[in-house]
């Protein structure tokens, strides 16, 4: 879907920003979605933008590559990423700490039952 946008150093999409493969695109989304430039990203796959179309791409050279799904797009994953993902991906971390930094030495109710 934004994989044809050409690589140009003064936008978001550029050499190290990319969509153009499968582990680029990981990265993108993965940097989207921990809120780390999304709105740029988000822009620069637009049609407003007016990116130009990766001269391997078979489109025609100077066609607009952005597209209009860019938006809705870039909104529903960040908002289901930073509100649902990055947070139930917290909890599990937080909840593998307080299991193991439990004190088992600590007596419990059932210790005073038995005494």
């Amino acid at each position: 879907m934004f994989g044809k946008i050409a690589l140009e150093e003064n936008t978001a999409i550029n050499i190290n920003n990319n969509f153009q493969t499968f582990f680029n695109s990981l990265l993108v989304l993965f940097r989207s979605a921990t809120g780390e430039a999304w709105q740029e990203i988000m822009y620069a796959c637009g049609p407003s933008a007016n990116p130009k179309c990766d001269s391997r791409s078979r489109s025609v050279k100077n066609e607009n590559c952005g597209s209009y799904f860019a938006i809705p797009y870039f909104l529903s994953f960040y908002i289901l990423c930073s509100f649902l993902i990055i947070n139930l991906f917290v909890a599990v971390i937080m909840d593998n700490f307080d299991y193991l930094t439990r004190d088992w030495s600590i007596l419990g109710p059932h210790h005073l039952d038995e005494f």
